[in-house]
């Protein structure tokens, strides 16, 4: 992929999910409003990850999925503490 092409798809995709971002805020969900902000957010840092990091090998997608676990246990145990 030539290097314009992928910063325009980068750019593209940023804006469309800054757009359901702004979106989200303007409609009342609830308490999904929070759950869609924060896949939003990791949709985000996903596009960011995988085309300026270049997080495409095995060991990266390894120790981003260890982290995320981790996130996920952390805030299971936060909602659960409450």
């Amino acid at each position: 992929m030539s290097e314009l092409r992928k910063l325009t798809f980068a750019y593209l995709g940023l804006l469309a999910l800054l757009a359901l971002t702004v979106g989200s805020s303007l409609i009342d969900l609830g308490g999904f409003n929070v759950a869609l902000n924060l896949a939003i957010a990791a949709a985000k840092a996903a596009l960011i990850g995988l085309l300026f990091m270049h997080l495409t090998g095995t060991l990266p997608r390894l120790a981003v999925a260890a982290t995320g676990l981790w996130l996920i246990i952390l805030f299971g145990l936060t909602v659960i503490g409450r």
